[in-house]
């Protein structure tokens, strides 16, 4: 049981548009840029669950693709902004169609951004975590490696002190343990703990990511005592403990959580309340 982070985006708009984003660009905007504008309806869904809001934003963002020539760095972004949209559409709606189409437009973001582009470790990132939702699905490897070598490339691309390295590092960590769980490898599995391990000692306890990272860091801990290592075991349980009492009571992370906590007590050979 571990979980990812959410890749972030158009970090200029999110100052932009907090809780209170405007109605007008809620309902589509009428300034002058289509991707700000998209980026406001992609945040109005998160705050509120709308479909609605979800389908707008692909819409005004399908409209974007087509408003910045092909050398301006926001057509690449756009194209991320639709490989993020559809992935949210297909966690929603479990149409194969949404992912295959978030997996064309983050492709299409990487190959497109300009050389020297900042932004390109997110769009690395982005569409590495479309491929994780493959590999979920579909269970193929291919996509689980691609997606790990699209991490490794954006830790390659940061500088260790972005505020960004650790999330990937987190990442990385995540995609690891996928495989790991599917085929396992100590080797590979020594990498998403040091991975994990140095994204949670990077985040500070009141940062919103630190029971993700926790539940990263236990995970690899637990895989750990359940190949046979069982002094991880007691650290793992207490890593998933402290993210249990860092997530909010309605998370939908906290029954796997505690499926897990439950799997090291009977390994440990302890019972709990």
């Amino acid at each position: 049981m571990w979980g990812g982070d959410v890749v972030t985006w158009f970090g200029r708009s999110r100052k932009r548009a907090g809780k209170g984003t405007a109605p007008a660009e809620a309902g589509g905007g009428s300034g002058d840029d289509p991707l700000h504008t998209a980026d406001a309806l992609r945040l109005a869904y998160g705050q509120t669950g709308d479909p609605a809001l979800l389908r707008r934003a692909v819409q005004v963002a399908e409209r974007a693709e087509d408003h910045y020539p092909a050398d301006d760095p926001r057509r690449a972004s756009t194209l991320s902004a639709l490989c993020m949209l559809y992935r949210l559409r297909w966690e929603r709606e479990r149409d194969i169609r949404l992912l295959e189409r978030s997996l064309e437009y983050g492709r299409q973001a990487v190959d497109t951004s300009p050389p020297g582009d900042p932004d390109l470790p997110r769009h690395m990132s982005s569409l590495a975590t479309s491929l994780q939702e493959a590999f979920d699905h579909g269970g193929r490897l291919a996509d689980i490696d691609e997606a790990s070598a699209l991490y490794r490339a954006c830790l390659d691309l940061l500088p260790p002190d972005d505020p960004e390295y650790a999330s990937q590092r987190s990442n990385l960590a995540n995609s690891l343990l996928r495989r790991v769980q599917r085929e396992p490898d100590s080797a590979t599995l020594q990498e998403a703990l040091g991975h994990a391990r140095g994204a949670l000692g990077a985040t500070p306890a009141d940062h919103p990511d630190h029971p993700i990272r926790l539940v990263n860091y236990g995970g690899a801990l637990m895989l750990l005592a359940l190949a046979g290592s069982r002094e991880h075991a007691a650290q793992a349980q207490a890593m998933y403990e402290q993210a249990l009492r860092e997530f909010p009571p309605s998370h939908p992370a906290r029954t796997g959580i505690q499926q897990a906590i439950q799997r090291l007590r009977l390994l440990r050979g302890t019972s709990g309340p």
